[in-house]
């Protein structure tokens, strides 16, 4: 039998300690730690690879019924917000009072015959899946979820979604009716 080392107790943590750490952290940040959008689609990717593998079709039916029914109390959420203040439920209400905080993302807004049209380019959802190689789950997500967001909100908007970063497209692009 070899020779177990055991460590020694921790004498705890100084106040010195707490400093290095915070300053620490601040200047690996970049390099070491995952945006929580990438870690939540990461999250997301491997469960759905796992129900689908589990489970094949009717997993990935379960997971995309999940998603839709996630939108859709999002949207929902947001459309009690804004009637609680007696707004209208228009499309203007809706990203003044979206729920999601979109500084991650890098995107433009024009608009485009009436109507809005959203451009995103970078995105750390879409890129947590592309990290892992699995861009095919991450899809399941982007395919509904911001349709099934807006018609939780008010069935009546609309938004097409022209091209999505995790089927390989340059940009999100998205129109707003």
């Amino acid at each position: 039998m070899g020779v177990v080392i055991i460590p020694k107790k921790s004498e705890g943590m100084t106040v010195d300690d707490l400093v290095e750490i915070v300053e620490g952290m601040r200047q690996v940040r970049d390099k070491y730690q995952t945006n929580i959008m990438s870690y939540n689609a990461q999250s997301f990717c491997i469960l759905a690879e796992e129900i689908i593998s589990s489970f094949g079709e009717k997993g990935r039916e379960a997971i995309a019924g999940a998603v839709k029914r996630f939108g859709e109390m999002r949207g929902k959420k947001i459309a009690e917000v804004v009637k609680s203040l007696g707004k209208e439920l228009n499309l203007k209400n809706f990203f003044i009072y979206y729920d999601l905080d979109t500084r991650f993302l890098t995107l433009t807004q024009e608009i485009v015959d009436g109507n809005l049209e959203i451009t995103i380019t970078k995105c750390p959802f879409a890129q947590g899946c592309k990290d892992l190689g699995k861009e095919e789950y991450g899809r399941i997500f982007c395919e509904h979820i911001d349709k099934v967001y807006l018609r939780g909100y008010n069935p009546n908007l609309v938004v097409e979604v022209l091209s999505n970063l995790t089927k390989g497209d340059k940009a999100c692009v998205m129109i707003f009716k």
